[in-house]
């Protein structure tokens, strides 16, 4: 039968992201689980992937437990999100083939069921109160561990200058990619530091989940050698701001303090599994 089927191709999914990039990825067809990406290349970041893939373990082993006699599909979202002024905000909720089942209300310290069939199971958590401790713990305190430390091995962009010859002029494009999040301010300064308004160019993914983006200024042929072209890069992973100087005479690479422009801090989300994992320190 077709439930038959698809549960043994299927039986198990987690995804672990921030923002919009996978740190973490499993399910029950894999034969092994996602490999820690490259950009988290700090111990913290790295002990706090390990400890995900204890949640993806545990996960799997709960899950494992039910009957598989019907077709049915259990979803659970956790997420926790801290914002630019610090304000930090957690949920859990469940879904019962693709409607609202059960959530977390951490304040309250209880499950809230959403229909009348999951009353039941929300007492069954309520009454396991270790449990339910370790839940809340997680998602009012915990949770903003790993937020931080993988928000602060986000991707620097690399930038790269190139120039094509045309006509009475050279374009010289600056080229931004490997950066993350996807919020970036890429600008070309004349030799009096002015903006050089050369049209809005777009914002691309690459296939590691981190983005590309370019931008180009069209230089006179009697200015080359004479004046040089600043490229300016901002993004939240960097403290200060990427500045490329363009010239015949002169290219490199510095980093400005307190220049003019200030790009919007992002907010940082962490898309979590069901349960935090038990007693991880006895493993």
């Amino acid at each position: 039968s077709l439930p038959s089927l698809l549960m043994s191709y299927f039986i198990y999914l987690t995804r672990i992201s921030l923002n919009d990039v996978t740190i973490s990825y499993y399910d029950s067809n894999m034969d092994s689980k996602m490999s820690c990406p490259d950009w988290i290349n700090s111990p913290a970041g790295q002990e706090c992937w390990e400890i995900m893939q204890l949640w993806t373990d545990n996960n799997r082993e709960v899950f494992s437990l039910g009957s598989l006699a019907d077709f049915n599909i259990y979803q659970a979202s956790g997420c926790c999100s801290l914002s630019p002024d610090g304000t930090y905000k957690s949920s859990l909720t469940h879904s019962f083939n693709g409607k609202d089942f059960l959530s977390l209300d951490v304040e309250r310290q209880m499950f809230v069921a959403a229909v009348p069939q999951a009353v039941v199971y929300k007492h069954l958590r309520d009454r396991d109160t270790v449990d339910l401790n370790e839940v809340i713990t997680f998602y009012k305190t915990l949770c903003q561990t790993p937020l931080q430390v993988f928000s602060n091995c986000v991707p620097v962009p690399e930038v790269r200058i190139f120039e094509k010859q045309k006509a009475g002029s050279i374009t010289v494009t600056c080229h931004v990619t490997g950066f993350y999040p996807r919020a970036v301010q890429v600008d070309w300064l004349d030799p009096d530091l002015q903006p050089v308004d050369e049209g809005v160019t777009d914002v691309l993914p690459n296939e590691d989940g981190t983005y590309q983006t370019r931008k180009s200024v069209t230089v006179p042929e009697e200015d080359v050698g004479k004046h040089t072209y600043s490229c300016v890069v901002l993004h939240s992973s960097v403290e200060h701001n990427i500045t490329t100087v363009w010239g015949r005479m002169a290219s490199y690479y510095f980093h400005v303090k307190n220049f003019l422009f200030v790009l919007q801090s992002n907010i940082y989300a962490l898309n979590l599994p069901l349960f935090p994992v038990k007693n991880i320190a006895k493993k």
